[in-house]
Order: structure tokens, then C-alpha cells, then sequence
């Protein structure tokens, strides 16, 4: 094993939002009078961008989308950093982990993704970020992967997917590169269905013996 990229999930994967989305996503709906949500049901929600979340959050009520995805994403800016932090044990794989090429790839919006890397000071591990805004195509689509073994020149063999969602599995499989899925965030096995990636971890601390 060893892998020259590891490329990172960010919600459920490298830190942990399920605080601040689900105040924000009550927030929310409690602006269009609508009945709050667990955090659970939020969770199993994220995954395909801040439009999606909001759409099935308030699926099949009477609300404008639009407006309720503008009022989410004032309401998620207020509290981007209150609760969210690395998951456990985090900080201590990237260090060790510094001789690999790393990167950030995520279906959360640039402006929010760059300012939450920033405030956790996480920056200095992830030279390349791509969210789902910076391209055309965001995951499950293949283009980011390209677009990072460009930026990086790793070799795709080398190359990794850590993350706790159907969509980084299926990203893996459409770019042709591996697969690691974690289940110590937002990451169940049911969601995958039939799919199997190629390592499922527990705790971040197992990524050390796939990756190096």
C-alpha cells in the first residue's frame, strides 16, 4: 500500500459540520415556519452542494427555493466555525502525512469551503482545493480528480479518494483511482448499497497504514 495523492472529502471526512449545517438548516426553517429538523435527518442530506440540502430539507412545502437557499446561506455564514472543527485524530494524520501530496475536494461551495479551511488553519496541508463551484462538473463527475493529478502531477495509481459519502466512491470509480471510506463521520455502510470501496476505515488514524 501508499499513496503519492490523497485526495480529502471535507464535510464528515476531514471535519466534522454536523453542528453549524443543522442550526443553520433550522435557522432556516424556522423562518418559513416550518417544523426543525434532527441533526441526523440533516446529515444524511449532505453530500450533493448547498441547493440540494436545502431542496430536500424542505421537500414537497410551500417555499420558494430560491429564497430559502439564499436565507440558508446567510444563516450558514453567521455560524460557519461555531461548532465545526477537525475530527479526532485529524491534525495528527496530516502531519504525519506531509511527504504526500494533498488536496480538498467537495461539493460545498468554494466561499464556504475556503473560509472554514482558513479559520481551522488547515490550509497549509491542502495546497489544491476544488469545491463544487470550481468547476462545471462537481462530483460524482470525474473532472475534479483530473484536475487535481494535473495540478499535482501524481500518477493516478498513486492516487487516493478518502471520503464518507456514496458520491466519493463513485467519483473514485468514475476517475479510475482508489477508494477509502470512513465511517467515523457522516459515513454509514447502508448508503453504499452494492458499492465497495476498496478500504473502509474507522478512525482517521488507519489512514497512516493505507497511505504511507
Amino acid at each position: 500500500m501508499g499513496f503519492e495523492l490523497c485526495i480529502f472529502d471535507l464535510d464528515g471526512t476531514l471535519i466534522d459540520t454536523s453542528g453549524d449545517l443543522t442550526s443553520a438548516i433550522n435557522d432556516m426553517l424556522a423562518h418559513f415556519n416550518l417544523d426543525k429538523m434532527e441533526r441526523a435527518k440533516v446529515i444524511d442530506y449532505v453530500g450533493d452542494g448547498i441547493r440540494k440540502l436545502v431542496e430536500r430539507c424542505i421537500h414537497r412545502q410551500n417555499v420558494d427555493l430560491e429564497e430559502a437557499v439564499s436565507f440558508f446561506e446567510h444563516a450558514y455564514r453567521r455560524r460557519l466555525v461555531e461548532t465545526t472543527k477537525p475530527y479526532p485524530g485529524i491534525i495528527k494524520v496530516l502531519n504525519q502525512l506531509e511527504e504526500n501530496s494533498k488536496a480538498i475536494l467537495t461539493n460545498k461551495s468554494y466561499s464556504f469551503t475556503e473560509e472554514i479551511v482558513r479559520k481551522l488553519d488547515l490550509e497549509r496541508y491542502f495546497p489544491v482545493i476544488v469545491a463544487g463551484d470550481t468547476l462545471k462538473r462537481k462530483k460524482p463527475f470525474p473532472d475534479a480528480v483530473e484536475h487535481i493529478i494535473g495540478q499535482t502531477g501524481a500518477q493516478r495509481e498513486a492516487t487516493v479518494m478518502i471520503g464518507d459519502g456514496k458520491n466519493d466512491v463513485l467519483t473514485a470509480r468514475n476517475a479510475g483511482i482508489s477508494c477509502i471510506y470512513a465511517t467515523y463521520g457522516f459515513g454509514r455502510l447502508r448508503m453504499l448499497g452494492d458499492m465497495q470501496p476498496d478500504y473502509v476505515i474507522n478512525k482517521p488514524e488507519e489512514l497512516l497504514d493505507i497511505c504511507l
